[in-house]
């Protein structure tokens, strides 16, 4: 079962199977997104796949902490595809995570020759790097050359690290 949410500037896609929902967000999580309009769905695997997402303000923020809180207790929750403006907000405020697990986010690099480019990083398969704040290696598409990741690894990959400590103490 397929159904989609329409805010301002903020779509959800919700897709429904047996054992999974992924809800997909595109836009921006503002003022116009009120979480209560979201359907909270009970699956063993509930996934939010966040590559759309382009920006959070702090009504935003307010609402998406109470969709994290309201989906908790559902299911396994885990994000997926994290947008640079996701990570940003979850770097800012730890809370926006929940408890939930993040499977693969994506981060900023740049090639000397052809500029910006964003790479997607896999947690669990780059997860030794990501534990000691080390980029993932990647090479220009265009080029072959080694990109430069393009932002403070102590302060980009402080999410990763946050999360083990918090479930080390509980």
């Amino acid at each position: 079962m397929n159904q989609k949410i329409e805010f301002s500037q903020l779509s959800i896609e919700i897709e429904e199977t047996d054992s999974q929902v992924v809800y997909y967000f595109s836009g921006d999580v503002n003022e116009n997104f009120n979480q209560s309009d979201v359907p909270l769905i009970s699956r063993s695997r509930i996934v939010l796949d966040l590559k759309g997402v382009e920006n959070f303000n702090s009504c935003g923020i307010r609402e998406w902490i109470y969709f994290i809180r309201s989906l908790t207790g559902k299911g396994s929750i885990f994000f997926r595809n994290c947008s640079i403006a996701t990570v940003d907000q979850i770097n800012m405020i730890p809370d926006s995570l929940g408890g939930a697990s993040i499977e693969s986010f994506y981060a900023p690099y740049f090639c000397q020759e052809h500029g910006e480019s964003i790479q997607l990083i896999e947690v669990e398969k780059n997860r030794d790097d990501l534990m000691h704040l080390v980029a993932p290696k990647f090479k220009c598409s265009e080029c072959g050359k080694d990109l430069e990741f393009d932002a403070l690894e102590e302060s980009y990959f402080m999410f990763i690290t946050q999360g083990s400590e918090e479930k080390k103490v509980s």
